[in-house]
């Protein structure tokens, strides 16, 4: 039932996509074009326009529709997958990178990290409809924070997990890295910080599924003017953590810390 249930909310999601996309508003003009009856004043306000009536919004509703459909989507995942609604509110305390916490730290790194990238991804979506770099970056940290915050007030009703402030603590770290490297892009330049993945054990789930990622901050040694033509340009330093056995039946559970070197 939530595996049928998610399946229905991504297909909502996507066929809401492809109505309001440009391409297919384009399809449908055409489409009308091409009829006997299509009016001509009609015709001419439809050559006016560049995409569909999403195109036709301004920025400040893209943006209120985007947020609301971001919290909506967490909302009904959650109900899915993370047995939102299952309980009464509650508070709970997960612990932090000890051993003996919940995730063993895996999910307020988790936090952090997927905090400051949603935040990246509403800043450069706000500069393409338009607001301009500081403002941008602003409603972009705020529209990530705001629906991470609406995540872990859902998490509050799971009889599984509760309102966390560990991981609002982490939210807000999360989003406030993101607005600095915004504010200081010669930081951007040398400074990343990135999830991988690897199938170490079967999939868990998509945005948990901790014992198959790693967390890391990367210095990225091409941001550095003085190894720009050496070929240190090419490496990146790797300092990173990762746990396992937290989210599946293995008897045993490990964190680890690792150093790095890759090329990119």
């Amino acid at each position: 039932m939530k595996k049928y249930f998610f399946n229905l909310s991504i297909i909502f999601f996507a066929v809401t996509a492809n109505f309001t996309s440009p391409a297919f508003s384009g399809v449908l003009q055409k489409d009308l074009q091409n009829t006997p009856d299509f009016d001509q004043a009609a015709k001419e306000t439809h050559d006016d326009r560049e995409g569909g009536w999403w195109d036709e919004l301004p920025k400040e509703k893209k943006a209120l529709y985007t947020n609301i459909s971001a919290a909506a989507f967490i909302t009904l995942y959650g109900m899915a997958d993370w047995d939102y609604g299952s309980g009464g509110f509650h508070f709970a305390d997960e612990g932090w990178f000890e051993k003996d916490s919940k995730y063993g730290g895996a999910d307020k790194a988790g936090h952090f990290w997927s905090t400051y990238a949603v935040a990246d991804a509403f800043t450069g979506l706000y500069k393409h409809w338009g607001y301009d770099k500081k403002t941008a970056g602003r409603y972009g940290v705020f529209s990530s924070w705001a629906v991470q915050t609406i995540m872990e007030l859902d998490d509050g009703t799971s009889q599984t997990q509760g309102f966390d402030w560990g991981d609002m603590t982490m939210n807000t770290l999360g989003a406030l890295t993101s607005m600095l490297m915004e504010q200081y892009p010669e930081l951007d330049r040398k400074i990343d910080f990135r999830v991988e993945y690897a199938l170490n054990v079967p999939v868990q789930g998509i945005f948990d599924d901790y014992s198959n990622m790693y967390y890391a901050l990367v210095v990225k040694l091409d941001g550095f003017d003085q190894l720009q033509h050496s070929w240190l340009q090419w490496a990146e330093l790797h300092a990173g953590y990762c746990t396992r056995g937290y989210d599946t039946s293995e008897p045993d559970q490990e964190r680890r810390v690792y150093l790095g070197i890759s090329f990119n």
